[in-house]
């Protein structure tokens, strides 16, 4: 009596609109619990240190879900041998339709994580594969929001924070931030946390003397209340998790570093 085994099921099998929805629901689910004091300079930058391993625990969660989203788009590109140039095209192409989708639901996190992957070296070298992506999707990928030098890339949603970092991207996307802030925007916390130690660092907690440095204190109030504001909008946005998908990410055999 001959078994067949179950098939797995492959990436293209999942609609991008989907594969954005799903990746905006495990992020949101760790992004809404995440306590925004752990994101402070002054506990972030603690984390290495000798003994530390328990600081900032949610956003630990937090940055490891954006990790394995990025080693998930690398491992589909890279982990089967067998794979031709023309294969891992048409990878390459439905990720870059998933990091559209993001786009326009405003998961700012997983688009990061998208390309970040497709633009790391071993994916970035691989030149036949690149030749034989469109060059329409190519064309349209919104590469400028992984540079740092860019301005445009490193805006916040929240007009009136203090860092002001994704506002005119949001705009340009959507001109009703109101219909994104209702829906839930997902931001990409590596921001947050930047701003958060280069504020630590530059800053003081005291004057002279022993008088509280209220301005330091006070922009990073500004940054959390954002952060918490994010959290309370992505409240607002429901999603349900659909089995077949999250079976087949959690399934994915993530390739070590020293294999990529």
């Amino acid at each position: 009596k001959n078994e067949l085994k179950e098939k797995k099921p492959d990436l293209q099998e999942f609609h991008p609109k989907l594969v954005a929805e799903q990746l905006y629901y495990m992020y949101t689910e760790l992004f809404k619990k995440m306590v925004p004091h752990q994101c402070l300079g002054s506990v972030w930058s603690r984390r290495n240190r000798p003994g530390n391993e328990h600081v900032a625990p949610t956003v630990r969660a937090t940055i490891a879900q954006f990790n394995v989203v990025a080693s998930c788009i690398v491992t589909t590109c890279l982990g089967d041998p067998s794979m031709t140039a023309q294969d891992r095209a048409v990878v390459v192409g439905h990720w870059i339709r998933v990091a559209k989708a993001c786009q326009i639901l405003g998961n700012y996190s997983s688009l990061r994580a998208i390309l970040e992957a497709l633009q790391s070296v071993s994916i970035h070298c691989l030149q036949r594969t690149w030749d034989n992506v469109s060059r329409k999707g190519t064309r349209t990928l919104p590469c400028h929001l992984c540079r740092e030098d860019n301005p445009q890339g490193r805006e916040l949603l929240i007009e009136k924070g203090p860092s002001n970092k994704l506002a005119s991207l949001v705009r340009q996307l959507q001109r009703a931030q109101k219909g994104l802030l209702k829906k839930g925007v997902v931001p990409y916390l590596g921001t947050f946390l930047s701003d958060l130690v280069v504020l630590d660092t530059a800053m003081e907690d005291y004057m002279e003397g022993s008088e509280i440095n209220h301005h330091k204190k006070n922009k990073e109030y500004q940054v959390l209340t954002d952060i918490m504001l994010l959290q309370a909008a992505a409240e607002n946005y429901c999603l349900d998790p659909q089995h077949p998908f999250t079976a087949w990410f959690w399934a994915v055999e993530r390739l070590s570093e020293d294999d990529r």
